[in-house]
């Protein structure tokens, strides 16, 4: 009884094996019944090589049919050609796009390096107070106020000065000028008569001139009885140095005025880098926001390169540049180009052409009408505007300079697009 029952358990295990190695996805099983053919025929003398289920599936044949009309031809057909993809004129159109060609440079790198924008000599000035007093604010004097040129800010009380005082001084000037007129006029009629020498004459004049200049000049600064403090050029107030109703001596610095216009931007580099510093051939500024600008684009140069290193041993190196996108005080970054040997270039493309995707670098390259060829690069130095290629393009080719981002997005669109592709 045992053994007919390891017969029958042998048997059934034997047809769950043959079931389980014999799957199709490919075609219905209704018309292939592996229990019909278990119970018609034995194992023992049933060949396999007979019953090749390769048979089965050459009457299922993937060229005989088509999914919603769409061959597998040219599914093959796609996939020989899936680095090439199409950007319309019209899509060009609506975006900022641009192609450019493949440049040689003779940049060898560059120093990355944070710097400080200050403001050039020429547009910045000091105000200082004439004389010693009380000094007062006319009007709402803040920092950052437009100011015109000749426009009065402060003024100075000196009248509980026992010293200095600012209306006794003007008394004085005026006293001095009328004399030293009066003595001028004298002396020109004596001198008609012979009476006076022209060197005394002479001596008379200058002497008027220097009185007559020192009481303008205060005139011109004072009023009510107070000197008035005006601004020496137009600008702003970037600083104030003395609050209001401050005492003041001569000599003080009361406020700073700046104008806008021309920015030098400073930067420390550590002595590693002083040889470098003497072949710098190109400079560019970037913004906190991502803009780049060269020193064409804002009529800039390099002005001084240190010539020693300070307490620090950083190498002071100063660029100068007509940008009125940054303020004084701000922070930007300073890509520092070296110069190849001569002779020498090496292949670039604007930093905007390359795509990044999981630190592999792209570009797309035109090839011609909508068509573009999405090609792995690999890549070098920067400037911070251009990018050295070592390996991916050759001269002479175009790529996508503006816009990389958007053909990007317009190929993972079409990877989503129902009409692509299809799903078995």
């Amino acid at each position: 009884m045992k053994r007919i029952f390891c017969y029958i358990f042998a048997a059934f295990a034997a047809v769950a094996v043959a079931s389980c190695g014999h799957s199709h996805d490919g075609h219905s099983h209704e018309a292939h019944s592996h229990d019909a053919a278990c119970d018609g025929h034995s194992h023992d003398g049933h060949s396999h090589e007979a019953h090749s289920h390769d048979a089965a599936c050459d009457g299922h044949s993937h060229d005989d049919h088509s999914h919603d009309g769409h061959s597998h031809e040219a599914d093959a057909h796609k996939g020989e050609n899936s680095s090439i993809l199409h950007f319309a004129k019209e899509q060009q159109q609506k975006i900022d796009f641009a192609i450019e060609k493949v440049q040689s440079s003779d940049f060898n790198g560059a120093v990355k390096v944070a710097a400080r924008v200050a403001s050039a000599p020429s547009n910045l000035t000091t105000i200082i107070a004439t004389n010693a007093g009380r000094l007062h604010y006319v009007g709402n004097i803040v920092e950052g106020k437009s100011v015109s040129a000749g426009e009065s800010l402060f003024s100075l009380d000196g009248s509980n000065v026992t010293e200095n005082d600012a209306a006794v001084k003007f008394a004085e000037a005026e006293s001095n000028y009328t004399v030293a007129k009066a003595d001028y006029e004298r002396k020109v009629a004596l001198f008609k008569d012979n009476i006076v020498s022209q060197k005394e004459l002479q001596a008379a004049e200058a002497a008027l001139r220097q009185a007559e200049a020192h009481y303008y000049s205060m005139k011109n600064h004072f009023s009510n009885g107070k000197m008035v403090l005006k601004a020496p050029m137009g600008g702003y107030i970037s600083t104030l140095f003395v609050e209001n109703g401050d005492y003041v001596a001569a000599g003080t610095a009361v406020a700073a005025v700046q104008r806008g216009g021309e920015v030098n931007i400073e930067a420390e580099l550590p002595v590693r880098y002083a040889a470098a510093l003497t072949n710098i051939s190109a400079a560019n500024i970037e913004l906190s926001d991502g803009t780049i600008y060269s020193l064409d684009d804002v009529q800039g140069r390099v002005v001084a390169v240190g010539r020693a290193a300070n307490d620090c041993s950083m190498i002071p190196v100063t660029v100068s540049a007509k940008l009125d996108a940054v303020v004084p005080g701000s922070i930007v970054t300073l890509h520092l180009a070296m110069s190849l040997k001569q002779g020498d270039t090496r292949l670039v493309v604007p930093r905007t052409a390359l795509i990044e995707e999981m630190g592999v670098f792209y570009v797309f390259v035109h090839k011609g009408g909508d068509a573009f060829e999405k090609r792995e690069v690999r890549i070098g130095a920067t400037d911070g505007k251009y990018t050295q290629i070592i390996k991916g393009l050759h001269k002479g080719e175009s790529v996508v300079a503006k816009g990389a981002i958007s053909l990007k997005l317009s190929q993972g669109a079409a990877a989503l697009d129902p009409h692509a592709g299809h799903v078995h």
